[in-house]
């Protein structure tokens, strides 16, 4: 059995009181690219203060907000993207320069630093489902995606 964890210090009220916690249920809302999102989360763990009660988001508890916000925005997880994009065979690179943006920007959706713009989400469907989008973007056909 492990030992109970040592409580940290609180911020707000400053006594020795924040502990681990499961919030059965917690509802927040939350803006992405200019709308307003209420996303839900069972079993919720994050840091609480036992004595003014203020929540901590740890690193844990930020993933599992942001994967909430997406699936309430309806926006493809990071897997999703990595997925389609090796599906049609393209490198990081091929794909970046197909969709006219920063290789960094799609290392960065593709691991869930960021999160991707509705209207970016809407384009990587669309150039993902259809292979005339790819041709019109001028994208390279990769090995893979030719022997299709």
């Amino acid at each position: 059995m492990s030992p109970a964890p040592r409580p940290r210090k609180c911020m707000y009220c400053r006594e020795n009181r924040v502990l681990p916690t499961v919030l059965s249920s917690h509802v927040e809302d939350m803006e992405h690219d200019g709308r307003e999102f209420s996303v839900e989360l069972q079993d919720f763990r994050v840091l609480k203060c036992q004595n003014c009660g203020e929540m901590v988001i740890d690193d844990a508890a930020s993933e599992a907000l942001t994967q909430a916000l997406r699936a309430a925005a309806g926006l493809l997880a990071p897997d999703e993207i990595r997925r389609s994009r090796e599906a049609l065979g393209y490198t990081q690179r091929e794909l970046a320069d197909s969709l006219r943006i920063s290789m960094y920007t799609l290392s960065r959706w593709e691991t869930g630093a960021q999160i991707q713009q509705r209207a970016m989400d809407a384009f990587l469907r669309v150039f993902f489902a259809s292979a005339e989008t790819r041709h019109l973007l001028g994208a390279p056909r990769s090995e893979h995606a030719a022997r299709r």
